[in-house]
């Protein structure tokens, strides 16, 4: 090869590369172009979700912690008035329930016509709050037994024994995985059983 031939040679070796890297940009450059935007939109989506999820997270924690371990039947009613809609909110008007059905049954005795006053509407205001919550998606079956159990025993202290009877029904269909279905049963069957010395046991308290 002479000493000219180099450079022409050089030459057309750099026109080929150019040629070649031209040739490739057009057929692949869109390619390429997309699957930068499409990473690019990937990274952003998980930093979006990341962050949202984080953000839940942290307000799921609160409302937990704002839930806390209160005992008062209307403190749980303002917060399940608060956070309706989610799953505190349901485990708060349950636990409201199971309060002031509990202050009922304890009072219900009472020969004070005042206290025996408060103590049906207690009982009443229980019953009210667990039919709120049994047909939510969100109840899982052993609260949704215990909410169909406890409203049965309100029906039965207020002598409504076809109520009480409907309910325990119910929390009974829920006895072959819940603790709580599983009493009603026997709740059912002592009801049956027995209705007519529980009329003349309940009448005691009117």
């Amino acid at each position: 090869m002479t000493t000219q031939e180099q450079p022409h040679n050089q030459l057309v070796e750099v026109h080929s590369m150019r040629m070649s890297f031209a040739d490739f940009a057009e057929l692949h450059g869109k390619k390429i172009i997309v699957a930068a935007i499409s990473i690019i939109l990937l990274c952003a989506i998980y930093f979006t979700v990341s962050t949202v999820s984080n953000s839940a997270f942290e307000e799921e924690s609160k409302r937990w912690a704002g839930l806390g371990f209160s005992q008062q039947s209307a403190v749980l009613q303002e917060f399940a008035q608060k956070n309706s809609g989610t799953s505190q909110a349901l485990i708060a008007r349950v636990e409201a329930a199971r309060v002031l059905l509990a202050q009922g049954m304890t009072l219900f005795a009472s020969t004070n016509v005042e206290i025996k006053k408060e103590a049906t509407n207690n009982i009443e205001k229980a019953i009210e709050l667990y039919e709120k919550v049994i047909d939510d998606p969100m109840l899982i079956p052993e609260l949704k037994a215990q909410s169909l159990l406890n409203a049965g025993k309100g029906h039965e202290a207020l002598k409504r024994f076809d109520k009480a009877k409907d309910y325990y029904t119910q929390a009974s269909l829920l006895g072959d995985k819940t603790g709580a279905g599983a009493l009603a049963v026997k709740y059912l069957k002592n009801l049956q059983d027995n209705q007519v010395d529980l009329a003349t046991f309940y009448k005691n308290f009117d």
